[in-house]
């Protein structure tokens, strides 16, 4: 009879145990992740990448920008909002102004009129040293 309480107890010990490590390990992770961590980019890995480098000024053909929004290791930063400066020459499509995983922001633009267009680029207000340089021929 002894043995079988014993035995008893000890389950009872371990079932508990088992659930308390369980669901505090539970809260930890549930919490850790509905956390919003906010990450800074920086302006000096951040760049901006054309192609093609120049289009005909008819409207039609475009040049795909795309600006990619870096952190100091060099890791994607998501949801950072980024602004090509307007011009009036310029045509510019917002096609993805919020960065996604890869801290990759597009847009294409297309002129009718001829020209050399360099560009400002923004990120939360924040300019890049690279500008867009565009050719429209």
């Amino acid at each position: 009879m002894k043995s079988w309480v014993i035995f008893l107890a000890l389950f009872v010990f371990i079932l508990l145990g088992f659930s308390l490590f369980f669901g505090l390990y539970e809260v930890k992770f549930f919490s850790s992740k509905a956390s919003v961590k906010t990450v800074s980019f920086s302006v000096d890995n951040s760049y901006v990448f054309i192609t093609p480098l120049q289009a005909r000024a008819n409207g039609q053909e475009k040049i795909r920008v795309t600006v990619f929004v870096l952190d100091d290791q060099g890791l994607g930063v998501l949801g950072k909002n980024v602004i090509l400066a307007p011009n009036e020459a310029l045509n510019i499509e917002n096609i993805q102004a919020l960065t996604d995983n890869f801290g990759k922001a597009y847009f294409d633009v297309s002129s009718t009129k001829a020209g050399d267009y360099f560009l400002d680029v923004k990120v939360d207000g924040q300019s890049l040293k690279q500008s867009a340089h565009l050719t429209f021929n």
